[in-house]
């Protein structure tokens, strides 16, 4: 079976901050996200926390993030960290980076393992814009964010790329989760009765009283917690998952979660930036009325109702679960295949690298056209 590390910095404020002994003791130590829980039901994988690593690529993530992140315990007491140094990762078939945890020195050092990372920041399309030209550092491939809406076949673009270059860019979502990775974390709750709302973090900020009290007629409106078992206990006790529609636009990986614990997700398109797709066109809304209104029919229409979440569950199983782990071992097989030296891997890294800058600096040009043109010309009057 295929030997899978996800490995971040102790530094870095994402996931999980222990590394055992089993995966819900992983995801409880995690700061607020669950991430890509998929990896462990497709593969044989584990998790590494590493001392971070002074390299300028190791810096590049917190660079981002950084000024985001107040009053976080990033680092709590009793926690352990390995040297990246003294790490045999030749263990591993692949090392799934969360940013640049093992420095491009490393890296180098096993050709035999295929090098893989996000960047927390970013999102979906990130990869047209900041990280325009990825994967570098020597890494092997950049996980995009996107969902996997396709099935990688022997001639795609992407696995001719890795065999030319050992480098390839993989849609592949933040949260690889399947339809019930959630619920196979937490069985205890299988059985417990669904009803009720859970409301997205943002949603809470919005929300006022009267809105409350409606919303209460389906059943608790859940919107207090302090840990990420508090968020899932939430998700899997309650029948919906709701995006206030004055709440502010997020990408939506929050939606994935919810889906795979189970809940029908019910959000305005417009409020989710990254996977609009994942909602039914049945179930709009823009209005708390509407939303309200929404409900009320669901709820005297449990079969439709179902339907719907069946609908969810079934895009998230493909896009955010079987399509991944199949697409990352077509890319791995295509990786062994390759006997192209890494001199050919960095040479192609570095031509990608001008490109990416010549095609961002025409970018930002033609933007600020489009900005000029959008001023229009003063008056002469």
């Amino acid at each position: 079976m295929t030997r899978v590390c996800v490995v971040k910095q102790h530094t870095t404020y994402d996931l999980f901050t222990r590394t055992g002994p089993d995966l819900p003791a992983i995801v409880a130590s995690s700061n607020w996200r669950s991430g890509p829980l998929g990896l462990w039901e497709a593969f044989d994988t584990s998790a590494r926390i590493v001392f971070e690593d002074p390299a300028p690529e190791c810096q590049r993530g917190k660079q981002q993030w950084s000024q985001y992140v107040r009053g976080w315990e990033l680092w709590p007491p009793g926690s352990t960290a390995d040297d990246a140094d003294l790490v045999d990762w030749a263990h591993y078939d692949v090392v799934i980076s969360i940013d640049v945890a093992v420095p491009t020195r490393i890296v180098r050092r096993f050709p035999s393992v295929m090098w893989c990372y996000y960047f927390i920041e970013g999102g979906p399309t990130g990869i047209d814009e900041r990280f325009r030209g990825s994967p570098f550092f020597s890494y092997n491939v950049f996980l995009n964010h996107r969902l996997a809406k396709s099935l990688l076949a022997s001639d795609s673009a992407g696995l001719r790329r890795m065999r030319k270059s050992r480098r390839a860019v993989l849609d592949f979502p933040y949260y690889m989760q399947s339809a019930r990775s959630v619920r196979k974390l937490h069985p205890q709750l299988a059985d417990v009765p669904r009803t009720g709302v859970c409301l997205s973090h943002h949603s809470r900020e919005v929300l006022r009283d009267g809105e409350r009290a409606a919303l209460a007629r389906t059943g608790p409106v859940r919107t207090e917690w302090r840990t990420i078992a508090d968020i899932h206990r939430a998700e899997l006790e309650s029948a919906y998952f709701v995006v206030h529609p004055a709440s502010k636009p997020s990408v939506g990986v929050a939606l994935i979660e919810a889906i795979s614990a189970g809940c029908l997700v019910l959000a305005p398109t417009d409020r989710v930036l990254g996977f609009p797709e994942l909602l039914a066109p049945g179930l709009e809304f823009r209005t708390m009325d509407e939303l309200l209104g929404l409900l009320e029919s669901l709820e005297n229409d449990p079969r439709t109702r179902e339907g719907y979440r069946l609908q969810q569950e079934r895009l998230v199983e493909e896009w955010c679960y079987r399509n991944p782990a199949h697409n990352l071992d077509m890319l791995l097989r295509a990786f062994r295949s390759s006997s192209v030296p890494s001199r050919r891997q960095i040479r192609a890294e570095r031509q990608s690298r001008v490109r990416a800058t010549v095609e961002t600096a025409g970018l930002r040009g033609i933007r600020r056209i489009r900005r000029t043109l959008g001023m229009g010309l003063p008056s002469c009057a």
